[in-house]
């Protein structure tokens, strides 16, 4: 014997489908807009997203930004901070995630991005290769380029220094400096140590 379904039977099971289908449009929007965050993280440089922002601005993008890059992990807040100058210059430090912020009279002045330090921050890994960070500028690369390839990509730098304690290389017309792993510049194989970004003058 055939069953029937009654109209209240029917019109709830409509009801039902079209909650699922309106559900289902909804996850497809947040994914989308996800998608679209990470696409923004991965194609733009650290300096774009954080220089020049005040403390509230630089946490909600840090805060967006960690949560693409720790699975979801929320929070804006630094893992320590360090004031100089009776407070004028402030750091807040990401140590989960590779670099920390240097304020100068309450905003962002210099981003300083870590590679190989023996100190408490992770490496910072951004953009390129499925990353979910912004990038490093100018296609440097922490995890490949030795300094060497830094000079073959940027040219001749401004300045260098550090023999005898750790070299780095300065582009004051770029805005960056980048230290290494070496103690003179006969080691042009040495690995990258650290970052430091800050607003190019004009």
């Amino acid at each position: 014997m055939a069953t029937t379904t009654t109209r209240p039977e029917k019109e709830e099971e409509e009801r039902q489908n079209e909650d699922e289908k309106g559900g289902a449009k909804t996850s497809a929007i947040i994914n989308a807009r996800a998608e679209e965050e990470e696409d923004l993280f991965s194609s733009s440089s650290v300096g774009t997203l954080l220089l020049g922002k005040n403390k509230a601005e630089a946490r909600e993008t840090i805060e967006r930004w960690r949560g693409t890059a720790n699975g979801g992990r929320k929070g804006g807040n630094p893992t320590s901070e360090k004031s100089f100058q009776n407070g004028e210059i402030l750091y807040e430090n990401y140590a989960d995630l590779g670099f920390s912020v240097e304020f100068l009279r309450e905003s962002v002045d210099c981003v300083h991005l870590y590679n190989e330090t023996k100190t408490d921050f992770v490496p910072f890994r951004g953009g390129g290769k499925g990353g979910k960070m912004p990038s490093l500028p100018f296609g440097i690369d922490f995890e490949e380029d030795t300094a060497k390839d830094v000079v073959g990509k940027l040219g001749e730098p401004t300045s260098k220094g550090g023999t005898g304690v750790q070299i780095f290389i300065v582009y004051e017309m770029l805005g960056i400096k980048i230290s290494f792993n070496a103690l003179d510049w006969e080691n042009a194989g040495a690995s990258i140590h650290s970052m430091a970004v800050w607003k190019a003058s004009d």
